[in-house]
């Protein structure tokens, strides 16, 4: 079935009903750890050069000191949907 597909949940058993709920996240999942590993490799090889490239690519700021306080991590964190903390937390355990 593509991203595009009509479905007609009425139409659909409770079986069809939770496969069409839990694919897509868990391919996003997967595709999240991937990115995260990437990521974490990336930065445990090149440190702060390799966060100064993420920053300029994500946030598209340059980035002049890279210590974050404690409140700045905090607000970060609640920002972050409980998938992604979750795929962050698998992909860390896999290093």
């Amino acid at each position: 079935m593509s991203f595009n597909t009509i479905i007609d949940w009425n139409g659909c058993s409770a079986d069809q009903q939770q496969q069409l709920l839990t694919r897509p996240a868990i391919s996003a999942s997967d595709s999240i750890s991937k990115t995260v590993t990437e990521i974490l490799n990336n930065v445990k090889a090149n440190g702060d050069a390799a966060l100064r490239e993420y920053s300029a690519k994500f946030d598209k700021t340059t980035v002049a000191a890279l210590q974050v306080s404690e409140a700045e991590i905090a607000a970060a964190g609640e920002r972050l949907s409980d998938e992604l903390k979750q795929a962050m937390a698998v992909a860390v355990k896999k290093h």
